[in-house]
C-alpha cells in the first residue's frame, strides 16, 4: 500500500527484511516531506500496521516512535475481532509498564471488562505469578507466597550455596557467572551444575528465588501445566533486551497464540552486562519469515535537531548485521534547539552550568512537581544522566565539594520517598521472625544480622535440610537465643511506648546506624501484623526496582546512562562525557541517552574529573550541522560559542596545557 506522495507502507507482509536500497529511497522521500505530510504518513502508516490481519507482527521501532499508540490500536483491533480476547503486554522497564497501564486505564475506547482481560506486566513479574500458580515445578516445589531474593541477599545465599562446595575455588565460581549461565539457560560443565543443585535445595529450604531462576522456574511450569496460560494474545516490547531464557519463555508463553505484537531495535540493546541481553535474538525473529515485518519512521518525542543528531551517531556506530532502519523528526523545524555540546575546566565548573541552568528554569520545574504530585505529569522536566551511579569522577583530591552541590541540588526537588531505612527493614525481619518462625527465609536474614559465622551457619543449614526441618524445629542454643531475641523486639514494638523509648530500647538489643531516619520511617509508618505482609512486598519490590533503576519520577533527577532507558524529560544533561569515564558507556547506551530529551540536550565534558583530559572519541560522531559547541565558564556564568568541533577540542588543549605548564 502507498501512502503520502506515493510513499509506500512500511510494512512487508511475505515477512522479508527490508531492501537496504529500497529503504534508502523511501528516507530520502520520507525526510522531504512538510510536516503535515509527515504526520498523514505516520498515522496512516501507523494504522495500516495496527489493522493488519496477520498474526505475527515485528515492529522495529526507534526511541520515541509512538510504540504505545500502536499498542492501543492493536488491542482495539484485537477486540474487534475478538470480543473474548484475553490479551497480555510484557517489557522488561517498570516504568514502561506503569505508563501503558495509566494508558489502558484512562482510554474511553475500552469497556471495563476488557480493560480487566488485559495484563500489563514486566516478564520477571508475569513469571513470578506463574510460579505461584504452579507452586514452583514438579522437581522444585515451592510452598504458598515464596519470595524474590533480592539484591542485598543475593550474596548470603550464594555464600551459603559455595559453603557446602569446599572443593570449589570461589574466585572462579562467583554468584555472576552463575546468573549468566541462568541467562544463557546452559551450564558450562558438571561443577556448574553441582551448585546449580544446591542453589534449587537451598531455594526450596528459603521458599524463595531469585530474578534470573524464576524465569526458567516459569517456562518450566508452563511446560507441566499448560492451563496457566490463560491468554491468547500479546504484546512483547523492548524484545532487544531479553535474553536466551527469557526467549524460551515467551516462546512457551505464544505457543498457540491468536496474535502477537512484538516491537523492538537492536541498537537500544542495553543489558548485555546486567542480564546478558543479546541483540542477536530480534535479528533472527527479523529473518523469520512466520512475522510480517514493520517499521516506525517518525520520532514524535524530540525536536528536529535531536533526532537528526541521535540519527546520525547511531548511523557512525551500525553494526554489519544491525536491522537497518529510517530514523527521522516528524517536525521540520530549523529554530529548535540543536545539541549543546559544553566544554568546562573543572568538575565545579560542570555543576555550576546545572545549578545555572535549574535556577533559570525554576518556574517551571516548580510547576513541573506540582504536575507530578498531582498525577497530571509523568516524565521530569530535567534528567542529568551520568556514567556513574555515585558521580565519582566530580570527586577530588583535597574535597568533595561539586559532587556534594549536585546531590543537594537534585535533592531539593525529590519527592517524598516511599522506601524506608535498612534499619528499619532489620527490626521488620526481627520482628516477623517472631511472628512467622517456620519462615526459613526470614531466620536466614536474621542469623545475618546476628553476625553468626560462616562455619556455624552452614552447619545450622545442613542439619535442617538433611532433617527435612525447619530452623526453628532445630533443638540448639543458637536458634532459641535467635528467637528469644526476636520475641523481645516484638514486645517492645507492640508495647505503648513512645517512639523515642522504643528506638531507646531496640538500640540495647540491635546496632542501629541513623537513629534520626529510624524515628522518621515510625512516624510514618508502624511495625505490626497489620502491616508486615505490605512491608515485606514492599522490601522486595524495592529490589526489584534496584535491579532497573527505575523509579517513582521527581522534576529532576540524576540517574545513570543505563537507567534512563524507557524514560523522557523535557532537558537531558549528560555529564562524565571524557575518555575517562564515557569509555563504560556502550553507544547503545549513549544513543538511548541522546533520545531521552523532548526539547534541549546537553552534553558536558569536565576536565579533572577523575583525570580526564578530553572529550570522549563519540565527541567525532556528533553532526556539526545539528550541535553547537561551547565553553562556559563559572565566574561569569555564561557560555561562548567556539568554532565547531575542532574549536571546541582546541579549547580544551588549552586548558590542559596551561594546567600542565602550573604543575
Amino acid at each position: 500500500m502507498k501512502i503520502g506522495r506515493s510513499i509506500r507502507c512500511l510494512i512487508n507482509e511475505d515477512g522479508t527484511p527490508f531492501d537496504s536500497s529500497e529503504l534508502s529511497i523511501i528516507c530520502k522521500q520520507l525526510d522531504g516531506l512538510n510536516n503535515n505530510e509527515r504526520i498523514d504518513y505516520r498515522n496512516q502508516n501507523a494504522a495500516v500496521i495496527s489493522k493488519h490481519d496477520e498474526a505475527k507482527i515485528l515492529i522495529v521501532s526507534g526511541p520515541g516512535t509512538g510504540k504505545s499508540h500502536i499498542f492501543l490500536d492493536r488491542i482495539h483491533y484485537w477486540y474487534k475481532n475478538n470480543p473474548e480476547a484475553s490479551i497480555l503486554v510484557t517489557t522488561f522497564v517498570k516504568k514502561l509498564v506503569v505508563d501503558l497501564q495509566n494508558d489502558i486505564d484512562d482510554d474511553k475506547k475500552l469497556s471495563e471488562e476488557q480493560k480487566d482481560r488485559i495484563t500489563v506486566s514486566t516478564l520477571h513479574g508475569f513469571a513470578r505469578s506463574i510460579v505461584e500458580k504452579n507452586h514452583g515445578t514438579s522437581e522444585w516445589p515451592f510452598r504458598a507466597y515464596f519470595r524474590i531474593i533480592g539484591q542485598p541477599w543475593e550474596k548470603m545465599i550464594w555464600s551459603d550455596v559455595l559453603a557446602h562446595h569446599p572443593e570449589f575455588d570461589k574466585r572462579d565460581h562467583t554468584r555472576e557467572k552463575f546468573e549468566r549461565q541462568l541467562y544463557d539457560n546452559s551450564f558450562d560443565s558438571d561443577d556448574w551444575l553441582k551448585l546449580k543443585q544446591t542453589y534449587c535445595t537451598l531455594c526450596k529450604f528459603y521458599n524463595v528465588a531469585g530474578f534470573a531462576d524464576s524465569i526458567i522456574r516459569a517456562r518450566i511450569a508452563l511446560e507441566e501445566n499448560r492451563d496457566l496460560n490463560k491468554d491468547n494474545f500479546f504484546i512483547i516490547d523492548e524484545y532487544q533486551d531479553f535474553n536466551l531464557a527469557e526467549e524460551a519463555l515467551i516462546l512457551q508463553l505464544v505457543n498457540n497464540a491468536k496474535g502477537l505484537l512484538i516491537v523492538g531495535d537492536d541498537e537500544q540493546v542495553l543489558y548485555e552486562k546486567l542480564k546478558s541481553g543479546k541483540a542477536t535474538l530480534i535479528r533472527r525473529l527479523y529473518k523469520n519469515r512466520d512475522y510480517v515485518n514493520a517499521m516506525l519512521p517518525f520520532s514524535g518525542r524530540s525536536g528536529y535537531h535531536l533526532v537528526k543528531s541521535a540519527a546520525h551517531f547511531i548511523q557512525q556506530h551500525r553494526d554489519s548485521d544491525c536491522i537497518e532502519k529510517i530514523y527521522l523528526p516528524v517536525e521540520v523545524n530549523q529554530d529548535a534547539p540543536k545539541v549543546q555540546v559544553i566544554a568546562c575546566a573543572t568538575p565545579a565548573t560542570a555543576v555550576d552550568y546545572i545549578e545555572k541552568f535549574v535556577a533559570d528554569d525554576k518556574s517551571a520545574i516548580d510547576e513541573r512537581m506540582k504536575k507530578l504530585s498531582e498525577g497530571k505529569a509523568k516524565d521530569a522536566f530535567l534528567l542529568i544522566l551520568s556514567p556513574d551511579k555515585e558521580v565519582k569522577f566530580f570527586k577530588t583530591k583535597k574535597q568533595d565539594k561539586p559532587r556534594q552541590n549536585l546531590f543537594r541540588l537534585v535533592s531539593e526537588y525529590k519527592t517524598e520517598s516511599r522506601r524506608f531505612s535498612d534499619d528499619y527493614y532489620k527490626i521488620l525481619n526481627y520482628y516477623s521472625l517472631a511472628k512467622y518462625p517456620k519462615n526459613n527465609f526470614i531466620y536466614r536474614k536474621v542469623l545475618y544480622y546476628e553476625d553468626i559465622s560462616e562455619e556455624e551457619v552452614h552447619y545450622l543449614i545442613k542439619e535442617a535440610v538433611q532433617g527435612n526441618k525447619n530452623f526453628f524445629n532445630l533443638d540448639l542454643e543458637e536458634i532459641e537465643k535467635t528467637l528469644n531475641k526476636c520475641n523481645d523486639i516484638k514486645d517492645i514494638l507492640d508495647s505503648d511506648s513512645s517512639i523515642d523509648k522504643k528506638i531507646d530500647e531496640l538500640s540495647g538489643q540491635i546496632a542501629i546506624n541513623n537513629v534520626e531516619r529510624l524515628k522518621d520511617d515510625f512516624e510514618r509508618q508502624d511495625i505490626n501484623q497489620d502491616e508486615i505482609t505490605k512491608l515485606e512486598h514492599e522490601e522486595e519490590e524495592k529490589a526489584e526496582l534496584e535491579e532497573t533503576e527505575v523509579k517513582k519520577m521527581s522534576a529532576v533527577e540524576l540517574l545513570t546512562i543505563m537507567g534512563s532507558k524507557g524514560l523522557s524529560a523535557d532537558h537531558v544533561i549528560v555529564i562524565g562525557f571524557d575518555d575517562v569515564h564515557m569509555g563504560r558507556v556502550t553507544k547503545n547506551a549513549f544513543y538511548v541517552a541522546m533520545t531521552r530529551a523532548r526539547k534541549s540536550l546537553h552534553i558536558l565534558t569536565a576536565l579533572k574529573s577523575g583525570g580526564a583530559t578530553r572529550a570522549h572519541t563519540f565527541l567525532n560522531q556528533l553532526p556539526e550541522n545539528h550541535a553547537e559547541f561551547y565553553s562556559y565558564k563559572k565566574s561569569k556564568h555564561i557560555k561562548t560559542a567556539l568554532r565547531g568541533r575542532q574549536g571546541f577540542i582546541d579549547y580544551l588543549d588549552t586548558i590542559n596545557f596551561a594546567s600542565r605548564r602550573r604543575r
